[in-house]
């Protein structure tokens, strides 16, 4: 998983110069967004098979995710080309054979049952979920990468955790209703 993760920054600041993919524009500061991608799997727990990234953008964190859990099969959801192109030669070139590359928004998507949705900062949290709803499934869990208004977009909401780290609130819901 280092060796990968070690290209994946080589290639982000090739192709960052060029693209401007993502304002991480230091090996440290991609180090810090793939951390910050890596640190729920700390906490989180559950076994996932299909998992859905909506988003993706510079590959944080689903492409993050999945060189570190290759036995799930990821789809990136990132309508941008620019960056769809750059996650499918991310994918190509780390021999990432669990990555799908979805260069749609996820409205626009083909709707299966994932066991993780992930996000990363794209939306409020219960827009998200109604976005989402296709992917659903009683089972499903959410990880949202979310700001200090966390706890203010979770508002009515029931089955969730926060863990907190810093500025950064890892919110996981889990519970839904079909």
């Amino acid at each position: 998983m280092k060796e990968k993760l070690e290209a994946f920054k080589d290639i982000l600041l090739e192709w960052n110069r060029v693209h401007n993919l993502t304002g991480a524009a230091t090996k440290e500061q991609i180090e810090a967004n793939i951390q910050d991608s890596l640190r729920p799997l700390e906490f989180l727990e559950g076994d996932f098979k299909e998992a859905l990234d909506v988003g993706t953008g510079a590959g944080f964190p689903g492409l993050i995710l999945a060189v570190a859990m290759p036995h799930t099969h990821w789809v990136l959801a990132e309508p941008r080309k620019k960056r769809a192109a750059f996650l499918n030669y991310v994918k190509t070139s780390l021999g990432l054979d669990n990555v799908d590359v979805a260069m749609k928004r996820v409205e626009e998507m083909e709707p299966f049952g994932a066991d993780l949705i992930t996000s990363r900062a794209v939306m409020g949290t219960k827009d998200l979920i109604e976005l989402t709803r296709p992917f659903i499934r009683p089972h499903t869990t959410m990880l949202l990468y979310k700001g200090e208004r966390a706890p203010e977009e979770l508002q009515g909401l029931k089955n969730y955790e926060i863990i907190n780290q810093g500025k950064r609130n890892y919110v996981i819901l889990r519970g839904f209703d079909e």
